[in-house]
C-alpha cells in the first residue's frame, strides 16, 4: 500500500491527510512531524485490526482509522463529508435520507431498561438476526451506562459518579439527559448515545481498549468500569464513530451489518467539534430533545 514516499516533500500544508499506510510506526512519526497545526490525518489501514487501528490512533493528529475493504469508499465519504463540513453530530448522517429514526430520552436506570426494551424490540420486529439482536443489546447497554454514570462530571472536571458503586447507582439520576437514537435500512442497523457533558475524549478512549487487548485482566467492573465496555463495543460494531464538543456534547455512534453474521470494526473515528478543545466551555448547548 502507498505510504509517506508517494506525499509531497518538506511540511504539508493540508488541513486533512487521508494517508494510505501498512501502520508502521516510523511513517507515522515521520508524516506527524511535517503536518500544518491543526492537521487531522484519515489513516486508510490494508485490514481490521483493533490493537492496529488503536496503535494508529495513537500519533499525535491521527484521529480517525478506516480499513481498505469493500465498504472503503463508504467510510471514506462519511468521514470526509464531516471534516469539511464540520458538522459532526447526528445519526442520520450514517443513515440514508429519509431513514425513520427513533428517540428517546432518559435520566436514570428505569429509563435505560425501558430504552433497551424498545430497542431489542424494535430490532426484533424488523428482522434483525438473533445474534446480531444480541449485539445490538449489549452495545446499547454499554453506551447508556457510559453516558449516565461515567460522562457527568463536576465544575472542576471530576465525575460525579467515580466513588459510587454499580449498585447504590440503580436509584440515581444523571444531571442532565442522555439521549438513544436508532434507525435501520436492509443493510445497516444504526445507534446512538448523547450525553450533555462533553468529557469524553480519545485517550480514554485508547486507554480503555487497550487495556482489555493487553491486560490479563480485562474485566473492570468498578465504579468507574467502563472499560470492558467500550472495549465490546468495539468487538460487536461495524463502525465505531466519537463525535465530542468538549464541555458540551459527546455522541457515539455504532452501526452494525445486518448482511453477514460478524463484520468485524470498518472504521474507528474520533471527531471534535471544529475550533474547540477540551477547556472549552463557551459553545452553546445543544437544544432541548438533544
Amino acid at each position: 500500500m502507498p505510504g509517506i514516499a508517494v506525499l509531497p516533500r518538506g511540511p504539508l500544508s493540508h488541513r486533512f491527510v487521508f494517508f494510505a499506510s501498512d501502520g508502521s510506526a516510523r511513517e507515522r512519526e515521520e508524516l506527524a512531524a511535517r503536518l500544518r497545526r491543526g492537521a487531522t490525518v484519515v489513516a486508510i489501514l490494508p485490514s481490521s485490526d483493533l490493537s492496529g487501528f488503536a496503535s494508529v490512533l495513537r500519533a499525535p493528529r491521527f484521529d480517525h482509522v478506516v480499513a481498505a475493504d469493500d465498504a472503503l469508499e463508504d467510510g471514506l465519504r462519511l468521514t470526509a463529508s464531516k471534516l469539511f463540513s464540520g458538522d459532526i453530530f447526528g445519526i442520520e448522517k450514517h443513515l440514508p435520507p429519509g431513514t425513520d429514526i427513533k428517540y428517546m430520552r432518559l435520566r436514570d436506570n428505569v429509563g435505560r431498561a425501558k430504552a433497551i426494551e424498545v430497542v431489542s424490540a424494535f430490532a426484533s420486529e424488523s428482522g434483525v438476526r438473533r445474534a446480531l439482536r444480541n449485539a445490538i443489546q449489549q452495545v446499547s447497554e454499554e453506551l447508556l451506562m457510559n453516558a449516565l454514570f461515567d460522562a457527568p462530571v463536576d465544575e472542576a472536571g471530576r465525575s460525579i459518579f467515580h466513588d459510587v458503586s454499580t449498585t447504590e447507582r440503580r436509584d440515581l439520576k444523571s444531571p442532565r439527559p442522555v439521549s438513544i437514537r436508532f434507525g435501520l435500512t436492509d443493510e445497516c442497523f444504526a445507534v446512538s448515545v448523547r450525553d450533555r457533558y462533553g468529557s469524553f475524549d480519545k485517550q480514554t478512549l485508547l486507554d480503555y481498549i487497550e487495556k482489555c487487548l493487553h491486560s490479563e485482566n480485562q474485566i473492570d467492573r468498578k465504579a468507574r468500569g467502563a472499560g470492558l465496555g467500550l472495549y465490546l463495543i468495539a468487538k460487536h460494531a461495524t463502525q465505531f464513530v466519537v463525535n465530542i464538543a468538549p464541555g458540551v456534547a459527546t455522541e457515539i455512534v455504532c452501526t452494525f451489518d445486518r448482511r453477514a453474521n460478524r463484520v468485524p470494526l470498518r472504521v474507528l473515528s474520533v471527531f471534535v467539534h471544529p475550533g474547540t478543545s477540551p477547556a472549552t466551555q463557551s459553545l452553546p448547548r445543544p437544544a432541548r430533545n438533544a
